[in-house]
């Protein structure tokens, strides 16, 4: 059984819709949760639009990214069963500062930001799990600065690597190497001295 920490938050969305308790409320939320493909590559929020959906993932990748200079610098990475939007954008409906672009072929769920906050508002259970999603992000990020704060460049990667939702070899490692705040030439050169765990 998973514990908690280990639930994906599509898992808990769909989970969740099971369990709404008014019949007007759930399906609402199974006709505005839009289920479709966007290939590799595609740019679903650009610099200075609004990010207008909330995007659930079944299966691909997608990254958020901003810009230094001429480089971009990946701030998210997130993969199968995630979550995703530019956050700001979506729950303030302004203008984003980041980009939200696919990996690779990637199959979501969609929810525009209107039919979301009618959920949240209308359906007990729906702002709950809201609170609950918002809470695991916290959680996550509080870790992801832990890591930044105490390990070395070489024992980010090392710890990155190793994790089950690591996607290193899944995408490509330029990506990663901004994620961890490195470059990818560092990357490359600490891979061949980390201890990769056999059990992955």
């Amino acid at each position: 059984m998973k514990t908690p920490g280990e639930i994906k938050p599509l898992d808990r969305i769909l989970e969740a819709s099971q369990f709404m308790i008014s019949g007007e409320v759930k399906e609402r939320f199974t006709k505005n949760l839009k289920r479709f493909m966007i290939p590799k590559g595609r740019i679903l929020v650009d610099l200075g639009q609004v990010s207008h959906n909330l995007y659930l993932i079944e299966k691909g990748v997608m990254r958020t990214y901003y810009l230094r200079g001429s480089e971009d610098i990946t701030s998210l990475l997130v993969a199968d069963g995630d979550i995703v939007c530019i956050a700001e954008s979506f729950l303030l409906q302004k203008l984003s500062n980041e980009v939200l672009e696919t990996l690779e072929d990637t199959t979501v769920y969609a929810i525009g930001y209107d039919a979301y906050r009618k959920l949240v508002e209308e359906d007990a259970y729906m702002a709950g799990l809201a609170v609950k999603l918002l809470e695991q992000h916290l959680i996550n990020f509080t870790d992801r600065v832990k890591v930044f704060k105490y390990l070395s460049v070489e024992q980010r990667i090392e710890h990155y690597v190793n994790q089950p939702s690591s996607l290193f070899r899944r995408i490509p490692d330029h990506y990663i190497a901004t994620y961890l705040g490195t470059t990818a030439a560092t990357f490359s050169r600490c891979l061949k001295t980390i201890n990769f765990d056999k059990n992955r």
